[in-house]
């Protein structure tokens, strides 16, 4: 019962951080409102739910990594600094 409160308690904190974040970047509050915390078998997930894609646009707009890469390079995208 104890790890499901601590799951529970650090589902809701991250999901409430994205749901701000989210708003943060321009998405409808009735939108950022579908993130859930999640506890499945003692563990915790932040469910986003469906977006609309000019809302998945902000959102991808507002993350630092998410750099667009031309079509002749199609490795996967790391993040600056990263080594193999």
């Amino acid at each position: 019962m104890i790890q499901h409160k601590s799951a529970r308690a650090e589902a809701d904190h991250t999901a409430a951080l994205l749901r701000a974040a989210l708003q943060r970047a321009g998405i409808p509050e009735r939108e950022a409102a579908r993130v859930r915390a999640l506890v499945i078998e003692g563990r915790a997930y932040v469910g986003i739910g469906a977006l609309p894609v000019g809302s998945a646009v902000r959102l991808l707009e507002a993350l630092p990594l998410a750099l667009v890469k031309s079509d002749a390079d199609t490795s996967p995208a790391e993040p600056t600094g990263v080594t193999g």
